[in-house]
């Protein structure tokens, strides 16, 4: 990788192994560098963090820029299609948008190999192949959400998990056969270099209990002439640890990509506990996308429900407790407002839409979506908004049914936010 003596996080220096001493300053530095991006102008922390310049003519800069408010934008949208979805409770929304993001994010990664400027050969190769998942998993899941009515609620996931599992294991396992086949395929050139000092930089991951762990990624600076052209390059992935094996000054074969000469292959790339561990977990999701697919095909899904122990506490979590419902019985109905009102017909129940509010000079009045509901007036509190549900406990005026229209009267309406009725009653079916 070209050595980009403009980054920040990348420090070098001429000591083979780091002192304690060197290593907790080292940390330092790079901690002081992270809080000074804090107060850093926006626009410049990218390049600031990351050591990117401006590079290309106006033209392509300009166009660099208007893709930044590209991605900018498409974040957004899926953010607030995620905020529309909730609103409405329809995921769907989500589902199909994020597809179609994924997708383009998958297509451009395949176009564009993602990573310009500090990006190698290799990593550009691994994006292509990332995006070309990426964009069959978008695919293959908007044709299921499309086609969702030829499977169950249970099948339905664990098609998606089928080709999530699938597409991500097989991703895995190619990676890690191109960076084992690397030297043969991408890095196919033998010169030999010179130490010329050591890159580093801060590496922190968080673990368990909220812990952070601090590594030192290291790479000799190689010196080394190709085609007639001097370079200054660094692995194209770094060693994970703060000491080189490589002593300064020596000469050593390295493998470089022909067609970019500064990508250097890192030996991190050929190590076998890595390449084994990557394998191992790629056909591991590759197995359990086939052991439910299996599954799926068996028919056995089909009497499987989505319905788990753990709906109760996802309910409470989203405020949807069933305790907090107050329960109606036909008790409740028949004392509360058949007896008062000395209903003497058959009554009914069921849930209404509210369609129009006009206010009239005996008070707010409101029409429902089904015609067949008498018009209610709320002479003295505030009625309901249109697109309003409303539980009606109705009676009906059988000699209005020829009509079809208005032979419903409520007598009775209820918040279904903050009620449940558990009675018997239902709708009326007119024979």
């Amino acid at each position: 990788m070209f050595y980009n003596k403009d980054n920040p996080q990348w420090k070098f220096n001429e000591e083979q192994y780091l002192s304690q001493e060197e290593y907790y300053r080292f940390v330092d530095e790079y901690d002081e560098l992270c809080r000074s991006m804090l107060s850093a102008d926006i626009r410049d922390w990218n390049n600031k963090l990351y050591g990117i310049k401006e590079t290309g003519t106006p033209e392509e800069q300009e166009r660099k820029k208007k893709q930044g408010l590209i991605y900018a934008g498409i974040a957004m949208i899926v953010f607030a299609s995620l905020v529309v979805s909730l609103i409405f409770k329809q995921i769907l929304i989500f589902g199909f948008i994020a597809c179609a993001v994924f997708l383009y994010v998958g297509i451009s990664m395949i176009v564009t190999g993602s990573g310009e400027a500090l990006e190698s050969t290799s990593k550009a190769i691994m994006n292509r192949i990332i995006g070309a998942c990426m964009s069959l998993a978008s695919v293959s899941i908007a044709l299921v959400l499309l086609f969702r009515s030829h499977f169950e609620g249970a099948e339905l996931f664990l098609l998606i998990f089928v080709i999530v599992f699938g597409l991500a294991g097989l991703a895995l396992v190619v990676i890690t056969i191109m960076k084992t086949l690397s030297d043969k395929y991408i890095y196919t050139e033998e010169i030999n270099a010179t130490c010329a000092g050591y890159v580093r930089y801060v590496n922190r991951e968080e673990g368990s209990n909220n812990r952070r762990f601090t590594f030192i990624n290291t790479s000799p600076l190689f010196s080394y002439s190709y085609g007639g052209v001097q370079y200054e390059a660094v692995w194209d992935e770094f060693v994970s640890k703060k000491d080189s094996d490589i002593a300064l000054g020596q000469t050593v074969p390295i493998h470089v990509d022909p067609r970019h000469p500064e990508n250097i292959a890192s030996p991190i790339m050929k190590h076998p506990g890595v390449i084994v561990f990557k394998i191992f977990m790629g056909a591991a999701c590759i197995a359990v996308a086939v052991g439910l697919g299996l599954y799926l095909m068996s028919g056995s899904a089909k009497t499987m429900t989505v319905e788990t122990e753990w709906n109760p506490v996802i309910d409470k979590i989203n405020g949807d407790e069933e305790s907090k419902l107050i329960q109606v019985t036909d008790n409740d109905i028949e004392s509360l407002y058949v007896e008062k009102l000395n209903i003497t017909s058959e009554w009914y129940y069921e849930i209404g839409v509210v369609a129009t509010k006009e206010v009239t000079a005996d008070g707010e009045v409101i029409s429902f979506t089904d015609e067949a509901f008498n018009k209610v007036i709320y002479a003295d509190f505030k009625a309901p908004e249109p697109g309003t549900k409303l539980l009606l406990y109705y009676t009906v005026e059988e000699e209005r049914l020829e009509y079809g229209k208005g032979y419903k009267h409520s007598f009775a309406s209820g918040d279904p936010d903050r009620f449940e009725y558990v009675g018997t009653h239902g709708a009326y079916i007119n024979k």
